[in-house]
């Protein structure tokens, strides 16, 4: 597919139409979106795709996974009689409708925004495909019984579709020449790994959720099968696993943090890197009570979700660092600012 240069195309005018100008060209100049809407919509697309997570956790703690045996209408109907997993389980199919919504207008939005954005559009078209594939493996859910990989594979695709949409906000801040933000390289090195370190803890910790008791069956009387790969003490290996993992990615991201002030990073990587830290203490106080208090439901919940919301962080956190520089060439641009100052 061949896209429009930035800012450019030929313009057709109603009464007479130039060589190489078509109508389908004026219609398509005519349905245009500003950079303040396309932005709304960006962002929007960004918090539902959290949201999504909060509504799917909600519904695998409270067993109502099965409350809807059928896809992709509810018991054989579009409105289902009123039974509260029934609806749990409905009414998070009703958000994802909306997140459909607001992901195809994302994607397709993207060719109608002008200035036309050229570095927006791979991270757009993300969006569409991403949410068709998550209606096909909602159905799979259903269909295998709420298979702890079916269910996996649906909570990480979410995860996936919010960092295209992280990475598009993120892109729209700044015009597309812009160098971005530069860091010191040691900076830079350890803010990417702790992006990658992060999004491999919250894949172990859908592991152990998989060998966990809340697998979405409970409230409508389903068993559903559990990961077991090691025998009995399954989850309490993986539990001990994702904790001990998960407390060093606290200790790393303060560490981090003081070594990015130590290296005068930018201000938008030191609030992130900020918002990380307060992030991981409260996710690492909510795995300690959910673990001394038999995990129950409610906090399962809240830990299960928030990694939505750490994810998103994590990826900023990564687009923030910028580009490495050497600490010399930094320190050798801050003088020469300060000089011009003078």
């Amino acid at each position: 597919m061949r896209l429009p240069a930035e800012g450019t195309g030929p313009l057709c005018k109603q009464e007479t139409l130039t060589p190489g100008c078509h109508n389908g060209s004026l219609m398509r100049e005519r349905f245009t979106v500003s950079p303040r809407t396309y932005a709304y919509v960006a962002q929007a697309a960004m918090a539902i795709l959290v949201l999504i997570v909060f509504s799917g956790a909600a519904v695998r703690t409270s067993g109502s996974g099965l409350g809807c045996p059928d896809w992709p209408d509810c018991r054989g109907t579009f409105l289902p009689a009123f039974e509260k997993h029934t609806w749990m389980e409905y009414s998070n199919r009703l958000l994802s409708s909306v997140v459909g919504v607001v992901c195809i207008a994302a994607g397709l939005l993207a060719f109608q925004r002008r200035p036309f954005r050229r570095d927006i559009v791979r991270p757009a078209l993300v969006l569409p495909v991403g949410v068709l594939a998550e209606g096909a493996l909602g159905a799979a859910a259903v269909a295998f019984d709420l298979e702890w990989p079916v269910v996996i594979a649906h909570y990480l695709l979410s995860l996936s579709l919010l960092l295209a949409a992280t990475l598009i906000v993120w892109r729209l801040r700044t015009e597309p020449d812009d160098p971005g933000p530069a860091n010191d390289q040691w900076v830079v090195r350890g803010a990417r790994a702790l992006t990658v370190y992060g999004g491999l803890i919250i894949v172990l910790g859908t592991l152990a959720t998989a060998a966990g008791p809340h697998a979405g069956g409970a409230g409508t009387g389903d068993v559903v099968e559990r990961l077991s790969a090691f025998g009995p003490h399954t989850l309490v290996k993986l539990i001990k696993l994702h904790g001990h993992l998960a407390a060093a990615m606290g200790v790393g991201a303060v560490a981090l943090w003081f070594f990015a002030r130590l290296r005068h990073a930018t201000a938008d990587l030191q609030r992130t890197l900020t918002a990380l830290c307060v992030l991981l203490a409260v996710q690492g106080a909510l795995g300690l009570w959910q673990y001394h208090t038999q995990l129950p439901a409610t906090i399962v919940w809240v830990h299960s979700s928030i990694p939505a919301v750490l994810w998103a962080l994590l990826v900023w956190n990564w687009l923030a660092a910028g580009r490495p520089v050497p600490a010399e060439q930094l320190a050798g641009a801050g003088s020469s600012r300060a000089v011009t100052a003078v």
